[in-house]
């Protein structure tokens, strides 16, 4: 690959065939300093076409970073506002509102394009966007002990025609479809609904839609993931302890049954986030889990807006790199459901104004018709045990790494993040500190 090649009194020489787009804005400099108007229009001409084939190649390894980095980022906002609406007590998939929204975006144009590419970290190549759908459907890929399963569909007023070419991108991508229904049997179209998501989860989740939230209704994005896993080594039962649960001033606040086992795990202290974690893996090695319990008199909140500046991703790098060693785990037993139904409004305080307007929401590709949002669910469900867990659900920094203690005790609230180990994508995040004994 060779740049454009000048002579001394500045006409240019050579003109290589491909132009790297890393040297874009040198090549526009070296132009505008060497020619004259009249003599750019055949090399502008060249560029035109050389330069947007060049951007438009996305190799499997830029995708996996970019998607890795894009959803870690979206999460760590996403989260957040989660635990400030519900007072650091939750459960959510942040992949599941992720790719729901690059649905989304595949139908849109003008601020709400923009603003979902903004929000979303989408790369502006659209093979990278393609690559994403890829991606996601190897990390729903189920095994025998334990995977993520998935269901997705963007239910459209029949009202409002859908363009051919949208429904073939929804059906390209491979992880949900395009479903028209008639909002003026809403009974059974709720009812057609719920079922459809309850199987898809084997009844974890049973209840999407009411009747009348089908009112009016122009597009509503429904996403659903079921994820079980079992412990690669499972908490003995006979260990099980009814145990006091404590606030984040060490008061008890009520009682949990507490698991725990002594065994080998990859933890560690992080002074960057005031937080020990541990991981604790699922038996196909496809899935862990990641515990974070802050230090003492740090609150937990505190620890979720570190998330934001130091990455889910690269904590679980570090971490997967530290000695395995002998750890006494404790762990409550529990069982948590979120009804995310302001899911709307946490997006709209993420920068997603335009797409739930019905006068600014612009959705071309998908209907020649105007369309806005008008709903987004998302149902979600976690209960761990002593065999495993189950789950539904519709920069890099510098780490001090101690002596780790013999104890590792969620006694009090904490964080986890159940992640794919391979992408290093969080599937599910929650935070724990409303006790009850499950």
């Amino acid at each position: 690959m060779h740049a454009p090649s000048y002579s001394a009194s500045g006409h240019l020489i050579t003109q290589s065939r491909y132009i790297n787009p890393v040297n874009y804005s040198l090549i526009v400099s070296l132009i505008y300093q060497f020619h004259k108007p009249h003599g750019m229009k055949k090399f502008i001409l060249l560029m035109c076409v050389f330069v947007p084939a060049a951007l438009a190649y996305c190799s499997r390894r830029a995708a996996e970073q970019s998607f890795s980095r894009s959803v870690d980022e979206f999460s760590a906002d996403l989260v957040q506002k989660l635990a400030q609406s519900t007072d650091d007590h939750f459960v959510a998939s942040t992949l599941s509102a992720w790719m729901l929204l690059v649905y989304t975006s595949l139908g849109a144009a003008d601020d709400s394009l923009h603003e979902l590419n903004s929000v979303l970290r989408l790369s502006s190549r659209k093979s990278c966007v393609k690559k994403f759908f890829e991606i996601t459907k190897k990390i729903y890929s189920p095994n025998v002990a334990s995977g993520l399963e998935g269901a997705s569909a963007i239910f459209v007023n029949k009202n409002m025609p859908v363009i051919d070419k949208f429904r073939s991108q929804v059906k390209e991508a491979g992880v949900g479809e395009l479903v028209e229904v008639s909002a003026d049997d809403r009974e059974r179209v709720a009812a057609a609904v719920n079922e459809h998501f309850k199987s898809a989860t084997n009844g974890t989740i049973e209840k999407i839609v009411e009747a009348d939230d089908l009112k009016d209704i122009a597009m509503m994005i429904v996403d659903v993931l079921r994820f079980k896993g079992a412990w690669k080594t499972p908490f003995p039962m006979e260990d099980t302890k009814e145990s006091p649960f404590h606030d984040e001033r060490s008061n008890e606040i009520g009682r949990v049954n507490l698991m725990t086992l002594t065994d080998f795990f990859n933890a560690s202290f992080m002074d960057d986030i005031n937080a020990t974690v541990a991981e604790l893996p699922y038996d196909d090695n496809k899935f862990s889990m990641y515990v974070f319990i802050p230090y003492a008199n740090v609150k937990l909140r505190n620890v979720i807006d570190v998330l934001k500046t130091t990455s889910l991703r690269s904590i679980t790098e570090r971490l997967q790199n530290v000695d395995a060693q002998e750890v006494t785990v404790s762990l409550p037993r529990f069982k948590m459901s979120s009804n995310i139904d302001n899911l709307k409004e946490l997006l709209r305080a993420m920068g997603l104004r335009a797409m739930f307007d019905s006068e600014a929401a612009s959705f071309p590709r998908v209907s020649q018709r105007p369309l806005h949002v008008s709903a987004l669910r998302q149902r979600a469900t976690v209960v761990v045990s002593e065999r495993g867990t189950t789950a539904g659900a519709v920069t890099e920094a510098e780490f001090s790494f101690k002596s780790f203690p013999l104890t590792f005790t969620a006694n009090k609230p904490f964080f986890f993040a159940i992640v794919d180990k391979e992408t290093l994508i969080p599937v599910f995040t929650g935070a724990y500190s409303k006790p009850s004994v499950y």
